[in-house]
């Protein structure tokens, strides 16, 4: 990502004085929400709805293997788990805290 796309992320993330909104007060708020609905409200918010996709899926008779890619604007995480859900809950945490560590950056 360039420098500006990342002061872009960073002030969309920080605008908590504008009456806007803040990524992580968005998550503390709500501390029940899933990271899947708080990288939706958050893609609502600033226009870059999550695109999710099943990359891979390995289903062995006692282990499956799920992997789920999203994308977010520039950011694109993929997340495993033993289910589908797991999988993009990860994946959904991974691009959560890559949009949080970008915030902090500027």
């Amino acid at each position: 990502m360039s420098q500006s796309r990342h002061r872009a992320a960073a002030s969309l993330l920080e605008r908590e004085d504008s009456g806007t909104f803040s990524l992580g007060k968005m998550i503390t708020a709500k501390p029940g929400k899933t990271p899947i609905q708080v990288l939706h409200e958050y893609g609502m918010k600033t226009k870059n709805i999550p695109v999710y996709e099943c990359e891979r899926s390995d289903v062995q008779i006692h282990v499956p293997t799920f992997t789920f890619k999203v994308t977010v604007g520039d950011i694109t995480c993929t997340g495993e788990g033993t289910s589908k859900k797991l999988a993009k809950h990860r994946a959904a945490e991974a691009a959560i805290n890559i949009l949080k560590a970008n915030a902090s950056i500027w």
